[in-house]
């Protein structure tokens, strides 16, 4: 039987093409990568552990669907697959016999723990097999029993598969991604570069592969060029087990399909197999590669019978110089029509063939040169126009964001903030002040490397030291208020978590600058409300402590005019500002907008970020109007320049950040 493979612009495909969404709730699309096995194939970005994967799409047909409606098969799925043939929506084929009686178990998967182990090695959950009739009405579907053969066989010359899953009316099969070509293009592409070395390489990996297969019992059933892969290291893999078979315990199993030219009689016929199909065929793939062509080629079954029976073959030591014409008799063993005279095992049959090529290990440099660097020929310039691959689209910023590449920069901005909070403070305590004071330098050292390490530490020892500069320089009462506030805060919040103390950096860091309102955007945007409001809380007493050091503003402290403070000047500042009705508007938008933006982001999606952003953006902006109306006595509405620009800013950052909030999957949901 034949192996019809369906074409590019499958409905999977265009489905993903228009729409780009997540396949799985985890794997980003790509760009397309034709067809094969069963299904067609797509490349995508798994966005959790941030590598590119194939996945094999596969249509299931009515009858798949009414059988995972009916997943107990018997009674139930014969009257399903009956009514369904005959309609065009699978649930109008369900309708009139819903209230059918319940089925019995398949028979053929009841009570069988070796089914069930395959399942797990693919991937399925052991909680889904055994008693599970959904997945033994999936039994039948052929990319399933392509995960569960090909995830028993574990070696760098097979293509990995990592899952199997089923969501609607597709079957989706997660494979190792494997960038380079087939060998059918390279053959296309570099005939001319073909060696026996590169012969070689490829063989003794295609070999390789099928041993281990045949060690477990496994036949592929669909050895060629196309199912050949070359990476861009040299390394070259089998893919495609899709009409691979479970050989039962005598060995032999039955032929589910393969490839015109690359089958024997034996497959052809549909007679029961063994390990020797797949020697024929790797002898038809190696004769393809060392006489330049497949004399087996046909276009029907009947001619293609005709073509091994009554081939001509040329020698193929004459292709080549100096080439041992004892070749010759081993891959025309391998190729006879009867498969009693081949080899009997495909061991035996390179054994017998590798003295005869060049040196693997060139080969697979050589392969690592030119596939490697086939990206920067021109050979594609005199390709059909029609048959160009447009360019991939890049992977979105926001799915390259590692969960390691947060933790990174938690444990910079840690130290940054942390780091720079000490430098005002040790700069201001007679005792450690002086850029040549190596007292200066070291305790500023531990201080941020206490941030890195764990920055709500860094955040303490940090402000502690803030609390002590304020208490030597005369201001003893806003330096206890400080050390109290900053201890209750780490004790009830900040210790359990590193975003809370990041957070509160913004009012030295992003302060420093006149970005103090990016303040409630920061914590209303990291965390979740509660926390949200009590260290906005907090940051409110650490911003009006900054604006006491001379701006007396919330916008900023403006850090260049203003490192250094008199703790005299300071206590009077505190008292004035407080007593400013305009601070304690902003103040409250702060802890409103913060309350906002962490409510709204708990369902955490791009959208809602931008929603709550907005929403924390506008509490923001009516704080500041409100502020300029009490601090005119009602006169104006409107905010001062400097106030709007310091405002607008920060809305704008985060607005710009919500872009890299990544895609959440919620329980039933669907990509």
């Amino acid at each position: 039987m034949l192996h019809v493979r369906p074409p590019i612009n499958s409905p999977i495909i265009g489905r993903m093409a228009r729409n780009r969404q997540l396949i799985l709730n985890r794997y980003r699309p790509i760009e397309e990568a034709g067809a094969g096995g069963f299904g067609s194939v797509q490349v995508a970005w798994d966005t959790r552990i941030q590598r590119r994967v194939a996945i094999k799409c596969i249509e299931l047909d009515e009858v798949d669907m009414a059988r995972m409606a009916f997943p107990g098969g018997g009674a139930d799925a014969a009257a399903v697959e009956r009514a369904g043939m005959s309609a065009d929506d699978p649930t109008q084929a369900l309708s009139g016999i819903s209230s059918a009686p319940t089925a019995s178990v398949d028979p053929v998967f009841a009570d069988d723990d070796d089914e069930a182990d395959l399942f797990s090695l693919a991937g399925r959950s052991v909680s889904m097999l055994g008693n599970d009739p959904f997945a033994r009405s999936l039994a039948h579907v052929p990319g399933l029993d392509e995960a569960r053969t090909a995830a028993m066989l574990s070696d760098a010359s097979i293509v990995a598969v990592y899952d199997f899953e089923v969501q609607g009316s597709t079957a989706y099969l997660i494979m190792e991604y494997v960038e380079g070509m087939s060998l059918g293009e390279f053959m296309r592409r570099y005939d001319d570069r073909m060696n026996l070395d590169i012969i070689a390489a490829v063989f003794s990996a295609v070999s390789h592969a099928l041993e281990v297969a045949h060690a477990n019992q496994v036949l592929h059933l669909d050895i060629k060029p196309d199912n050949i892969l070359i990476n861009r290291q040299g390394q070259v893999k089998v893919t495609d087990f899709g009409l691979a078979t479970l050989a039962d315990a005598s060995g032999f199993g039955t032929a589910g399909g393969g490839t015109i030219g690359y089958m024997p009689l034996e497959q052809m016929r549909q007679e029961t197999l063994d390990v020797r199909c797949d020697e024929w065929a790797l002898a038809s793939v190696t004769y393809e590669m060392l006489a330049g062509e497949n004399p087996f080629l046909a276009s029907d079954l009947e001619r293609a019978e005709a073509a091994i029976e009554d081939a001509e073959l040329v020698l193929p030591s004459l292709c080549w110089d100096n080439l041992d014409a004892a070749l010759d008799d081993v891959v025309f063993y391998a190729l006879d029509p009867d498969r009693e005279e081949r080899y009997a095992t495909v061991t035996d049959f390179a054994e017998e063939l590798e003295p005869f090529l060049g040196d693997p290990k060139r080969g697979a440099r050589e392969l690592a040169s030119i596939v490697g660097h086939a990206d920067k020929e021109d050979d594609l310039a005199d390709d059909d126009a029609e048959t160009a691959v447009p360019p991939a689209p890049r992977v979105p910023l926001r799915d390259r964001i590692a969960p390691w590449h947060r933790a990174v920069a938690a444990r910079m901005l840690g130290a940054a903030g942390s780091g720079f909070t000490a430098f005002v403070a040790l700069g201001n305590i007679p005792q450690t002040s002086g850029l040549d004071n190596p007292l200066f330098w070291g305790l500023l050292a531990l201080v941020a490397l206490a941030g890195a390490l764990k920055p709500h530490l860094g955040a303490l020892l940090a402000y502690g030291s803030l609390a002590a500069a304020l208490v030597v320089q005369g201001a003893p009462a806003a330096g206890c208020v400080l050390l109290v506030a900053a201890i209750a805060w780490w004790y009830f919040v900040a210790r359990e978590g590193d975003a809370e103390a990041n957070a509160a950096f913004a009012v030295p860091l992003a302060g420093a600058l006149g970005g103090g309102q990016l303040v409630p955007l920061a914590a209303g945007f990291c965390l979740p409300p509660a926390r949200a409001l009590e260290t906005t809380a907090f940051s409110l007493v650490t911003a009006v402590i900054f604006a006491a050091f001379g701006s007396g503003s919330l916008m900023g402290w403006d850090a260049p005019a203003h490192l250094a403070f008199n703790g005299a000047s300071v206590q009077a500042a505190l008292g004035a500002l407080l007593a400013q009705p305009a601070l304690w508007c902003v103040a409250a938008s702060w802890l409103v907008a913060a309350l906002a933006l962490a409510l709204v982001r708990l369902r955490p999606t791009r959208a809602f970020a931008v929603v709550g952003a907005a929403c924390a953006g506008a509490v923001l902006m009516a704080g500041i109007c409100a502020a300029a109306w009490v601090a005119s006595s009602g006169l104006t509405w409107l905010p001062s320049v400097h106030n709007l620009t310091a405002t607008l800013i920060p809305i704008a950052l985060m607005l710009a950040t919500c872009v890299l909030v990544p895609d959440y999957a919620y329980s039933g949901e669907t990509s």
